[in-house]
């Protein structure tokens, strides 16, 4: 049980860093209008991936740690707060989505397309939340003038949109790759 645990919260720090690389450096800064920059990156791919892999808890904190991290690093401080909030919301919806709802782990081998769903679900989710939580955050906590929060919200809800084809795709296609293998031989096949 122990090693069980270990090899979770290794692979999470693993997704964790993983996605903190992608925002780092390899995404895509979109101009979106009124000064404002949209970026598209596949980081949610390893949240996506990790929720699938190690469950609602430790991919739920990856993400979140990853990409507050780059956030962070990147000098996006006041995006900290609100992407801790919405990554995690993401890896957990992934995850309950796949675990709790479609019960992945035990479908059988020909019905592991949930995955696509359970990834999909949970993009839309974040799609959904992230911006909220952005407006909110600015609006009320940071004081900034209705109109660019919404706007900021809006941007938001497009890069997240933009963001989420590529990165459901991505982690669909990993998790193929190591359901063949390596979850099988690290004993976390689900």
């Amino acid at each position: 049980m122990r090693d069980n645990k270990i090899t979770k919260l290794t692979l999470a720090g693993m997704f964790a860093a993983l996605a903190f690389c992608c925002f780092s450096y390899l995404r895509i800064e979109v101009p979106m209008g009124l000064g404002l920059t949209g970026k598209i990156y596949i980081g949610h791919a390893f949240i996506i991936l990790s929720a699938l892999v190690v469950g609602a808890k430790y991919g739920a904190l990856s993400g979140a740690i990853g990409l507050t991290l780059a956030d962070v690093l990147a000098g996006y401080t006041t995006s900290a707060p609100p992407t801790f909030a919405a990554k995690f919301i993401l890896g957990w919806s992934v995850a309950f989505l796949a675990h709790s709802v479609m019960h992945l782990r035990d479908a059988a081998p020909d019905k592991k397309d949930r995955i696509v769903v359970a990834a999909v679900g949970g993009s839309v989710v974040n799609v959904v939340t992230e911006p909220l939580i952005r407006f909110s955050f600015k609006y009320f906590v940071l004081g900034y003038a209705r109109q660019v929060a919404y706007v900021s919200a809006l941007n938001c809800a497009v890069s997240m949109a933009l963001s989420a084809i590529p990165s459901v795709l991505v982690a669909v296609v990993l998790y193929k790759v190591l359901q063949r293998g390596a979850l099988r031989n690290m004993g976390l096949e689900s």
